[in-house]
């Protein structure tokens, strides 16, 4: 079975908002293939300004997790 999405995920607070827009991939693989999963973020942007390669400069790592188990949650959704 192969999953394609994509979608946004959203961290609002009273001083800020962050939207990560993504693209999901999953793969069940098979018998001899392990499964594949496979996560891009497309944009990053804090109060509609893009900081997309700050993101990956300074944070990545942490949002990224949060993001990617956020895809897996909703990419039937």
């Amino acid at each position: 079975m192969n999953i394609n999405s994509s979608g946004t995920y959203v961290i609002e607070e009273d001083n800020y908002e962050l939207i990560i827009d993504y693209k999901y991939h999953y793969s069940t693989g098979t018998y001899e293939e392990a499964p594949i999963e496979d996560m891009e973020i497309e944009s990053v942007k804090l109060n509609g300004m893009d900081i997309t390669d700050f993101f990956w400069d300074y944070i990545g790592d942490g949002i990224y997790n949060q993001v990617i188990e956020y895809a897996r949650d909703n990419c039937n959704k």
